[in-house]
């Protein structure tokens, strides 16, 4: 009965030292995962930053080239609408 105790106290001293292994493995792979989220939140803002600033160039180059050269700018509109549509046209033939 002595060795059975014993035993059991035994293993309940290593289950309860591998549960706190377990625990701090546990918090840390927690944090780590909250800081590369946190991270990858602030370089997709960084992007979305980047890509707004991006279309507003694009908008105003827009702009200065219908205000500059307006038949310029309807005929690059219409080759651009034609290649669009060609490209739709053959996706949907291929489906």
């Amino acid at each position: 009965m002595d060795n059975a105790r014993k035993m059991t106290d035994m293993i309940t001293k290593d289950g309860d030292k591998a549960m706190e292994r377990v625990r701090e493995v546990s918090e840390t792979a927690l944090e780590k995962g909250r800081e590369t989220l946190n991270e990858l939140r602030a370089q997709g803002k960084e992007v979305m930053i980047d890509a707004q600033e991006s279309v507003e160039e694009a908008w105003q180059d827009a702009q200065k080239l219908m205000q500059k050269h307006p038949g310029k700018a309807v005929g690059l509109a219409l080759i651009v609408g034609a290649v669009f549509g060609s490209v739709l046209m053959a996706m949907r033939n291929n489906e």
